[in-house]
């Protein structure tokens, strides 16, 4: 698998080049003309295992001179492939189809579990999408439904918000098409965020799918995907309500850090220590409670919620966070013997957390 996602990513750098596949840029149109496409979303087809059933959408487009708005246009096909399945999207519109534009893909979960290699390789091959497109796994249901469940708003205002929010650390993470081939070329899994529709058809945040060899093993959510969260260095949309004896308060984490170091014994792996420290500002409190107290709870909590992530990643032996490479690079001469052996005893690996919190002054 390795060489195929090395060939793909390959193949992406290639179209970047001057001269690289030149003639397939469109010919020149004029806006008016032209139906800017911003979300994609791929299932499989009702035909078949080798069909692929793509939906595309654009934002909310304007209409007259005033330019007043009016819904997303919503189109879709059924085809082999994806690229087939957009030349006959192409019949289906007034305008010119153009799929430029398109940084948003959503998955649907049946296509997942079957395997998601061949859309990602689209994406980093093809002369007008790229390897920065954000993407998402619909938990449950299809991408055809969640685009279809915001298509007066449209969804890509959604996405967008979602985005947005992850960069302020007020959602969870979020993924693009590069980094998951990366971390599934180097790391032989990855992790995805995931979607579900609301009552009102909002799309909401669903933790995170865990792919392996491309496919979907299965879900994080809960403590689990928090606890994912921290071991991978990013600060979530979580508050934690704590209680001490003197009073209680509920603190946020704005920021974590995490080593990964190897026990070796001889030239055998025989542990691994993550050793998290997070910082932690009050935002609101209660009572008196004592700082230490507080820390102490906090490294409680946080210690429950990495552990059980790990415990889960082991059992799927889908080392999503890359902490083989992570511990490497602190023994960076035992590199190759870590390498080998990690497939091997990744399920059964001791993994000590440790977690160190310190509450900012007020």
């Amino acid at each position: 698998m390795k060489k195929v996602l090395a060939a793909a990513l390959c193949g992406a750098v290639m179209f970047l080049l001057p001269g690289c596949g030149g003639e397939r840029l469109p010919y020149a149109r004029e806006m008016g003309d032209m139906a800017l496409m911003r979300t994609m979303g791929v299932d499989t087809g009702e035909g078949g295992a080798e069909q692929l059933h793509v939906t595309v959408s654009s934002g909310r487009r304007a209409r007259g001179l005033q330019g007043e708005a009016e819904p997303p246009l919503v189109l879709s096909a059924e085809r082999e492939s994806i690229s087939s399945a957009c030349l006959a999207m192409q019949g289906l519109s007034d305008s010119y189809v153009f799929y430029g534009h398109v940084d948003q893909l959503l998955l649907g979960e049946e296509l997942s579990r079957r395997g998601i290699l061949e859309t990602l390789q689209y994406f980093s091959q093809d002369q007008e999408l790229g390897m920065g497109t954000q993407v998402w796994i619909v938990r449950g249901g299809t991408a055809a439904e969640a685009i279809s469940a915001e298509q007066e708003r449209g969804v890509e205002s959604r996405l967008s918000t979602i985005q947005t929010d992850s960069e302020m650390g007020m959602a969870g993470m979020t993924r693009t098409v590069g980094e998951t081939l990366t971390s599934l070329m180097e790391d032989g899994s990855a992790y995805l965020p995931g979607l579900v529709p609301g009552e009102d058809g909002a799309l909401l945040e669903a933790g995170y799918g865990v792919v392996k060899d491309g496919m979907l093993a299965g879900w994080l959510t809960g403590e689990q995907a928090r606890g994912l969260e921290l071991a991978a260095e990013q600060v979530g949309a979580d508050i934690l309500e704590l209680e001490t004896r003197g009073g209680g308060a509920a603190v946020r984490v704005t920021a974590v850090s995490v080593s990964c170091v190897p026990e070796f014994s001889g030239e055998r792996l025989t542990g691994l220590e993550l050793a998290c420290r997070l910082s932690l500002r009050a935002e609101e409190s209660w009572g008196e409670p004592e700082p230490a107290e507080l820390c102490a709870a906090a490294e409680e909590r946080e210690t429950a919620r990495i552990s059980a992530a790990l415990e889960q990643l082991k059992g799927w032996n889908a080392d999503c966070l890359g902490l083989a490479r992570r511990a490497g690079q602190m023994e960076s001469a035992r590199w190759n013997a870590l390498r080998a052996q990690w497939p091997e005893v990744f399920p059964e690996l001791e993994i000590q957390v440790t977690v160190q919190a310190s509450l900012l002054a007020a």
